[in-house]
């Protein structure tokens, strides 16, 4: 028997984002917490930071448009394909545009898109989030297999206006889902008793599912990139995604758990590292017959 057959394989996932030095979000915290799983990680910088933008003063930035299509066509030259995707922040629409004419040949017919478009929050778009930027996700949305945005992102997708300061209600789960995807996970999501969470809407299916943990103060970069990373990882470890998403609230709650003892300064995002050895065991556990 070939050793191909014989040999279990690696699943390949491909990381679509931003590149921070300092400040744990984007890839810093994507990379590890997939690469956790067991899975082979490939990474597609679209912009290099000296640090998260919020809370350090002016950054050095370098936007890899430039880059990227020839880091593609290279790779695309040589055939390579992955099982899955995850696009998180791009530098502008140029990017999507890249990214939607390389993905089908990169994922083949089989492989999956997951899609977090980092467009704004709070009830505010980002300073570099235009309309034709919300045109490109909106479009990615349709080739993705789940998509991951906040309240403010799922609203400027769907069209419907923005009061600054003031988070949209979620979505309903038709609405959400006529973006094309094949599920969305709509974070931030509040309940009655002042918990957050996300909401799942899955095709196919009328009930939304609902997931929520204990609020905890203050607001961290990378919050979002751990738990829609954490939520890819899993599922492509074969979860439902109602479990990916139990999984990643734990690992995020237990990720803010942690900040907070070590009383880290919000800037500097969460003390994930200190959660990563019980999400190991989870992801374990997950691959056990």
């Amino acid at each position: 028997m070939p050793l191909s057959e014989q040999s279990p394989r690696q699943s390949r996932i491909l990381v679509v984002t931003d590149l921070s030095g300092v400040g744990r979000c984007a890839a810093m915290v994507a990379v590890p917490v997939i690469s956790l799983s067991g899975s082979n990680c490939a990474l597609l910088p679209t912009a290099v930071f000296s640090t998260h933008t919020g809370g350090f003063g002016p950054v050095h930035r370098r936007d890899m448009t430039p880059d990227m299509a020839p880091i593609l066509a290279h790779w695309l030259d040589l055939g390579l394909q992955f099982d899955a995707a995850y696009v998180s922040y791009v530098a502008n629409e140029r990017q999507l545009a890249l990214l939607e004419d390389a993905l089908p040949a990169l994922l083949g017919a089989q492989g999956k898109l997951y899609l977090d478009p980092v467009m704004g929050d709070h009830g505010r778009p980002y300073a570099f989030c235009g309309e034709a930027l919300v045109e490109g996700f909106s479009r990615l949305c349709r080739m993705a297999d789940t998509v991951f945005p906040n309240r403010t992102e799922a609203a400027m997708l769907m069209g419907v206006p923005l009061r600054e300061g003031e988070e949209p209600p979620p979505p309903a789960a038709g609405d959400i889902l006529s973006l094309g995807a094949r599920n969305a996970v709509v974070t931030g999501v509040r309940d009655e008793a002042g918990r957050i969470g996300v909401m799942a809407a899955m095709s196919g299916r009328r009930d939304v599912y609902r997931t929520f943990r204990k609020y905890h103060e203050g607001s961290y970069p990378g919050t979002g990139d751990l738990l829609a990373s954490c939520a890819v990882a899993a599922l492509t470890l074969d979860a439902a995604l109602p479990r990916a998403c139990e999984i990643a609230c734990d690992f995020l709650d237990e990720s803010l758990e942690h900040t907070a003892r070590y009383r880290t300064p919000s800037r500097f995002g969460l003390a994930f590292e200190q959660a990563l050895p019980r999400l190991s065991c989870v992801f374990e556990a997950l691959k056990s017959p």
